[in-house]
């Protein structure tokens, strides 16, 4: 048989970047893939690893792992380069998560492995980095790569010019979000296995056009010509030919009207596949099996065509008029997806909650706010419904991170898929109320944490976040007005501010240490929000100079100033009315003394803007036990953890433990229900997460960083860990 014209070969994610850089050809279009489509892909990755990893595993066990295709891409060849005809999304993607990758591997000392990722990054010559994927008219794109590479942090100090082109401010913006959306799983020990088996088991399929025109003919036969209906147009097919004829024309006109709504706002918010994510959502939240919501949630985001298949006979679709009731259904909930993403994007006070859920990438939140949708609900109603739900998820992510708990899309789909069969029983907004108030009294954490709280590597967004909610409601409690999303998301570009500059010799007789001083630098209650053009005017002034700048700033950063309250009635008043006279203690002078006030101040307002009463919620009169609350917690997503090893007698009750770092030793305490407890007192619920937490970085293999004093000498956890496994007590070794 003759070779095929238009040759084809696999390569694995090492062999496509191995000495290879990809230009982008000229009809190709921008790098467009949103926070969902990156974090789909991460997820679909780590899915596939995970069940395949065992803590006892040696790296050369990856070799038999399964492997993972991503697809194909095209190229051709001219002038010894190589042009990218299509697969660019992926394979930007792929690049940006290398980037990402040798940062995490640099965190834990794997030099060797994040060297060998660097040379698959970029090539350098004339002391100037070549990327693996170049868009050389684009000096934008590669000064962002090269502030990745130097500091994935620094990118927080990184200015991206205002005319850059929409390739970059997508890149810049998948940037950030990577960092929130990479499990705390891979972040341990498991990196380096992940690494390896990203490496050499991820595979694509190349196939080399003829020239720069065959490219052309091949990219737009890919992705205009002869491509497989979509799984809404199968799932289309599949329902209509139920219909009689007429019911086929009434109901073909409702589905092409849902389609253009969501079309329409899947241009607004520059988002892909819009149709297919309602579809999704609508199924999940109406029509879920509430046994099995957890299985069917990963059927339904696969192909919900095909389960719609699979299940017709639980969902009546047998006949055609329940057929014609489900397709209506689907219809009529389109207008009200739409109203909800679109508040999710742009602030509307009525639908706070539902902004601030998707400013933090929640954005399973709409099958929850689908799930107390009724077709027979006024809009003020609906819109009721959808503010104490989305309310609901923005406490329940607040709680979680002042606690130092993941807050991934699986960590909220386990509480998401678990309140959908309730609160489809709710009709009324009171039910919900009273639904959800059950639910946040059955909640283990509340802001107790928040006063041992700070910034740390992996946190920014959060605190920026916390400080932007604080900010416009001591604003909104003096002078009214709704200001949230022009902190958050504005043109003034808000930033953290810390009130102490970054100078350890001005703090040094206080302090004592450079490690004490990052410290106190950084706890919550030593920092404020502040327009990026203020911050960055006086941002290594003394503390007595900055004050004047404070004090025309917004109630919150002005309130440090000793004449805050002179003629200024709408500040005293609301001090006395919210019992918070005492706590908003002027500050002229600012030493550890003071952030330690601010953070109880902080903490005061973080329980007076999640009040549960306030937000709306209807609280139970009885509380529930602590062995209640307990129970609701959930197990690590794979291997042993700290109170196995405690409740196998392995490790001691409180046990103190301890890492050194860079000449300094620094202890932990595990208490009995596995949270490990740092000397500054923040709580962290693995030890990586706490390892990573004392050394300032964004991952830390915490099972071999962490020792303990056994026997008269000290050995790592995971001799501990792995003990524990030899005896059985880990479902996969």
């Amino acid at each position: 048989m003759a070779d095929s014209p238009i040759p084809g070969h696999g390569v694995t994610v090492q062999q496509l970047f191995k000495n290879n850089t990809f230009a982008l050809d000229y009809y190709q279009r921008e790098y467009t893939w949103t926070r969902d489509e990156v974090r789909t892909l991460i997820e679909d990755l780590s899915n596939r690893f995970l069940p395949q990893w065992g803590p006892l595993h040696e790296r050369e066990q990856v070799d038999d792992y399964a492997p993972y295709f991503l697809g194909p891409y095209v190229y051709h060849e001219h002038g010894g380069r190589t042009f990218l005809v299509d697969g660019q999304q992926r394979i930007t993607t792929l690049h940006l998560l290398l980037i990402y990758l040798r940062q995490l591997l640099e965190d834990q000392e794997q030099d060797v492995d994040a060297s060998a990722l660097e040379g698959l990054i970029y090539t350098a010559r004339h002391g100037k980095r070549n990327f693996a994927v170049d868009a050389s008219d684009e000096l934008a794109r590669a000064q962002l790569l090269n502030a990745l590479i130097k500091d994935w942090n620094g990118l927080n100090g990184f200015l991206l010019p205002d005319d850059s082109h929409i390739s970059v401010k997508n890149l810049h913006d998948r940037s950030r979000e990577i960092d929130e959306d990479f499990p705390e799983s891979l972040r341990g020990e498991a990196l380096v296995f992940f690494v390896e088996w990203l490496l050499n088991r991820v595979c694509l399929v190349g196939i080399r056009a003829l020239d720069q025109e065959n490219g052309r003919e091949i990219f737009v036969s890919m992705n205009d010509r002869g491509l497989r209906p979509n799984p809404v147009d199968l799932l289309k097919g599949h329902l209509f030919q139920r219909l009689n004829p007429q019911a086929r024309v009434e109901l073909g006109k409702a589905w092409a009207d849902m389609l253009a709504r969501l079309t329409a706002a899947e241009a607004d918010s520059h988002e892909a596949n819009i149709p297919s994510a309602y579809v999704r959502s609508v199924l999940l939240a109406q029509y879920a099996r509430p046994d099995e919501i957890a299985a069917d949630s990963v059927e339904i985001e696969r192909a919900f065509h095909e389960w719609v298949l699979r299940h017709e006979s639980d969902l009546e679709l047998n006949h055609p008029t329940s057929a014609r009731k489900f397709i209506t259904r689907i219809t009529d909930f389109a207008e009200r997806y739409c109203t909800v993403l679109r508040a999710s994007r742009e602030f509307r006070p009525e639908l706070a909650a539902v902004f601030f859920n998707g400013h933090n990438g929640i954005d399973n939140q709409f099958t929850l706010l689908l799930a107390v949708a009724s077709p027979g609900d006024p809009d003020r109603v609906f819109i009721e419904k959808c503010g104490l739900v989305a309310a609901f998820l923005d406490l329940v992510y607040v709680r979680r991170c002042v606690n130092n708990l993941p807050v991934q899309r699986r960590d909220l789909d386990e509480i998401i898929h678990g309140l959908i069969p309730v609160l489809r029983g709710c009709r009324a907004t009171e039910d919900i109320a009273a639904a959800l108030g059950r639910e946040i009294a059955l909640l283990e954490h509340d802001f107790r944490e928040l006063k041992s709280f700070g910034l740390r590597a992996n946190n920014r967004r959060f605190v920026r976040y916390l400080l932007a909610r604080m900010t416009a409601h001591v604003q909104r409690e003096c002078e009214g007005g709704h200001e949230e999303g022009e902190y958050l998301q504005g043109p003034l570009n808000y930033e953290i501010e810390h009130i102490w500059a970054n100078h350890f010799e001005r703090y040094k007789t206080v302090v004592k240490t450079g490690a004490n001083f990052d410290h106190w630098r950084n706890r919550l209650g030593a920092l404020l929000i502040l327009p990026k053009s203020v911050n960055a005017s006086f941002r290594d002034d003394p503390y007595e100079q900055k004050l004047e700048h404070y004090r025309t700033q917004k109630r919150l950063a002005a309130s440090l100033h000793p004449k805050s309250r002179e003629r200024n009635p709408q500040f005293t008043n609301y001090l006395k009315a919210a019992n918070l006279d005492k706590a908003f203690r002027p500050c002229p002078t600012f030493g550890t003394q003071e952030i330690e006030h601010r953070q109880e101040l902080y903490q005061r307002l973080c329980e007076e803007l999640w009040n549960p009463v306030k937000l709306g919620f209807k609280m139970p009169k009885i509380q529930p036990t602590h062995e209640q609350v307990v129970r609701r917690r959930t197990r690590a997503h794979y291997g042993v953890e700290v109170t196995d090893l405690i409740n196998a007698e392995l490790l001691p009750r409180q046990a103190k433990i301890f890492r050194k770092l860079k000449g300094n030793v620094y202890f932990a305490t595990v208490e009995d229900d596995g949270v490990i407890r740092l000397e500054t007192g923040e709580p962290f619920h693995s030890l990586s997460a706490a390892g990573a937490a004392v050394a300032g970085t964004k991952a830390c293999a915490g099972w071999d960083v962490w020792r303990i004093e056994r026997d008269g000498t000290t050995i790592p956890l995971k001799s501990l860990r792995d003990e524990a496994i030899n005896r059985g007590l880990s479902a996969r070794s």
